[in-house]
């Protein structure tokens, strides 16, 4: 009989109504669980049963535990030196890789990877080079996104070295806030004063048309590429700022992206005024804060800039939590000691997780809606699955995150990502950013002095 009741009741539970959407008022946050100890170093829990899994969840470590070939294992040195920020070891094995080994997924991988390097040194007519090669067997030899790496490539390729100069002491500037949330600082672009968003989902700077006209910035080549932004596709033309002044910082040569105007524009409100959209001068990307090490401080209103200082010995390559494979991507761990990768965005509204991130750690989900303030050129109402409240680790501080949208990230990268940190995961203290260390970094009032790294 109770086996009998128990059938009639799943049968039941089968045909009961969907739950209704709820509506999340509460925006997404992130808060540090202070009654929590500090923990330096978190033992995470590799999942990986393959090669590429492990790749793909940055487990370098994967080789040492099982058997694989000399190609992968060489992959994997590669990979490692990548995640410890030696980019020029790291490029060096990559093309070694891709130019000798019969792996056509190691060696295909290889060139995404070796792509992501050089990109991120600016080192655009190595890369111009690179796409422009072909295989032995006259395929394509970078079959992701080739034609628009290959043009952006070929558009920068002649722009002189990159080079920034700093005063002796870091500098302080106000910290502006958009209506979406993003932190804005003042910024001399070619001698004239413009506002500008920190961005570190922007994988290069971007200045609108009309602050491009005003100052002088005209676009390298005739043609016009495309970029990809949270809500699209958006036109660009590659550009050469001569001289940014971030404050006493001097930057010469610095590649941009010019955006017609009426894109570079916030909607306010539900998004039908045309008035209240609120129009941007420029976005300083990660190509610029990556070279920056950067205090960003909410409560006291302020941006702190200074040189990075790069730190030595194994902590230092233990301590890095920050890591550049096309897009800048932080590592946290679950309670259950499950590695999670999210994308640092600061552009982005609010911080928000994957699908990936739901399967990876069977985290509950309840349905519901939130209408967001739209990011460059776009407004959006979405609707969906919320994760109500879940606790994970970053730089050995636990945090809680709480009614995050489960969202499909529109960033492609060599890694999944289970979610993305959004402009809103500091709001209650300071976030530092350190690229050069791979250190991203939460300095709340309650945090424990062993998060604070110094330099």
């Amino acid at each position: 009989m109770a086996i009998l009741t128990a059938l009639v009741a799943g049968a039941a539970a089968c045909h009961l109504p969907p739950p209704k959407p709820v509506v999340i008022y509460v925006p997404a946050s992130v808060t540090i669980d202070s009654a929590s100890p500090h923990r330096r170093f978190v033992r995470m829990v590799s999942g990986a049963k393959t090669f590429w899994q492990a790749m793909a969840a940055l487990d370098t470590e994967f080789v040492a535990r099982h058997a694989v070939t000399s190609d992968q294992r060489a992959f994997s040195h590669a990979l490692s030196l990548v995640m410890v920020g030696q980019q020029d070891d790291a490029e060096l094995a990559l093309d070694s890789i891709s130019s000798t080994t019969t792996d056509t997924l190691v060696s295909a991988t290889s060139r995404v990877l070796l792509t992501a390097m050089l990109q991120y040194q600016d080192k655009w007519k190595i890369l111009a080079e690179l796409t422009g090669d072909t295989k032995r067997d006259g395929s394509s030899a970078v079959e992701i996104n080739k034609a628009d790496v290959e043009r952006w490539a070929s558009a920068f390729k002649n722009v002189g070295s990159r080079s920034l100069s700093f005063p002796a002491k870091p500098v302080v500037l106000p910290l502006l806030i958009s209506a979406s949330g993003t932190p804005m600082v003042t910024v001399m672009v070619n001698g004239k004063p413009k506002i500008m968003w920190l961005d570190t989902g922007s994988s290069m700077s971007i200045v609108s048309s009309e602050v491009a006209a005003e100052c002088g910035i005209t676009a390298l080549v005739p043609d016009t590429l495309e970029v990809a932004t949270t809500t699209g596709h958006v036109p660009a033309r590659p550009a050469a700022i001569a001289r940014l002044q971030i404050g006493g910082i001097n930057i010469l040569n610095s590649t941009a992206m010019i955006v017609a105007s009426d894109l570079m524009q916030v909607k306010v409100g539900d998004g039908s005024r045309p008035d209240l959209s609120i129009g941007i001068d420029g976005v300083i990307g990660f190509d610029i804060m990556s070279r920056l090490d950067i205090r960003i401080d909410y409560g006291h209103r302020r941006v702190i800039l200074a040189r990075p200082v790069r730190l030595r010995g194994r902590t230092a390559q233990l301590s890095r939590n920050l890591f550049w494979v096309g897009a800048p991507i932080v590592r946290l761990v679950s309670d259950r000691g499950v590695t999670l990768y999210f994308n640092l965005d600061t552009g982005a509204q609010e911080t928000y997780s994957t699908e990936g991130l739901v399967a990876k750690t069977k985290t509950r989900t309840i349905t519901g809606e939130r209408r967001l303030v739209g990011g460059l050129a776009g407004y959006q109402v979405v609707h969906g699955r919320f994760i109500d409240e879940m606790g994970m680790t970053m730089g050995g501080q636990r945090f809680f995150f709480r009614k995050l949208l489960v969202y499909a990230p529109t960033v492609s990268t060599f890694v999944p990502l289970d979610g993305v940190l959004g402009s809103d995961v500091g709001k209650s203290g300071t976030i530092r950013i350190d690229a050069t260390n791979g250190l991203f970094l939460f300095e709340g009032d309650n945090a424990y002095e062993g998060l604070k790294i110094k330099s």
